[in-house]
């Protein structure tokens, strides 16, 4: 089993990446997700991009995070995959607030003859990227620094000159990465389908990594949690009476009325129709669902958790992640 690492931060574009991986290879993959608290968002976001149901089998990793708190129980959850459905290949999809290195080194007692790593990728949006480094420093270094790929995402539109002071920044952190700077979707399939090719020995790989990136900041040598602790806060009822109080909600999100929220996204009933939120980088967007459940999560730091159910009538507490 070879197992593809797709990392990056909260809101970065990892899923609609794996979305076009899947559609631009011959591969059927298992794919793990590392969700947040009890949402299936993304999940089900695959599920309904695949072609066909049994086109890809999605595994869904609830309530904290691979890296650290969940450790033991993400290996063997690999284990368990590699034993009952040894498939060729799978990914992994962390929540976007762990560390690369921690989750690379929490796979290395598992790799072997018969499960391999492959070249970790992380997704990054360049319009974003000073923004991140200035508020998750510690975070958003590691994930670059432990790459093998560094694939930029909505930069369709985005400055030339600021996508080549990206790929400057970039290259300081990991000199060794393959920096992808045009858009993902602008590349052939000889791209995508190396993606999936093992390159040099499972073991002779994974040493060489650990050793290229135990001297860079961020790297394998730092240790323990990112410096930066999450809080999130999962909300399985609510709704509004009109589309105009969601577009509320989500600019008094931006504004920091309920914390510093990195990133929101859900399903929740306006009026008689169900619609689909996402906020990331300081932007929103409402989307029709063909969900039929409210589910929504907040992540972020110093969330008002009692505010936030007020406003959407909910019931449990946050989860702190670290």
């Amino acid at each position: 089993m070879k197992i593809l690492l797709i990392s990056g931060f909260l809101g970065a574009g990892k899923t609609t990446f794996i979305k076009e991986l899947i559609n631009r290879t011959d591969e059927r993959p298992v794919i793990m997700e590392n969700e947040y608290g009890d949402n299936n968002l993304d999940s089900n976001e695959l599920r309904q991009s695949a072609a066909k149901e049994e086109d890809i089998q999605i595994l869904e990793f609830m309530e904290g995070c691979v890296c650290c708190t969940m450790k033991d129980s993400f290996v063997n959850s690999v284990l368990t995959v590699f034993s009952s459905l040894s498939p060729e290949y799978l990914i992994i999809e962390p929540t976007g607030v762990g560390k690369l290195s921690s989750i690379i080194e929490n796979l290395k007692p598992i790799l072997n003859t018969a499960v391999f790593l492959l070249r970790p990728v992380v997704v990054i949006s360049p319009d974003n990227y000073r923004d991140n480094m200035k508020e998750w420093p510690s975070l958003y270094r590691d994930q670059i620094a432990n790459a093998s790929i560094v694939v930029f995402s909505k930069c369709e539109h985005t400055d030339p000159d600021i996508i080549a002071d990206v790929v400057k920044e970039v290259k300081k952190i990991n000199p060794a990465a393959e920096i992808v700077s045009e858009h993902y979707t602008l590349k052939d399939k000889e791209w995508w389908d190396g993606l999936f090719n093992l390159k040099g020995e499972a073991k002779e790989a994974a040493e060489s990594m650990t050793a290229a990136t135990a001297g860079r900041p961020g790297g394998a040598d730092s240790g323990g949690a990112a410096e930066d602790s999450f809080s999130q806060v999962s909300i399985n009822k609510g709704g509004f009476h009109n589309p105009g109080e969601l577009i509320q909600l989500l600019e008094d999100c931006l504004h920091g009325e309920y914390g510093h929220i990195a990133r929101a996204k859900g399903t929740l009933w306006v009026n008689n129709e169900v619609l689909r939120f996402d906020l990331a980088d300081r932007m929103y967007a409402i989307t029709d669902s063909p969900d039929d459940a409210c589910q929504c999560v907040f992540i972020g730091k110093n969330l008002d958790e009692k505010k936030l159910r007020k406003r959407l009538c909910g019931g449990e507490r946050a989860t702190i992640i670290s």
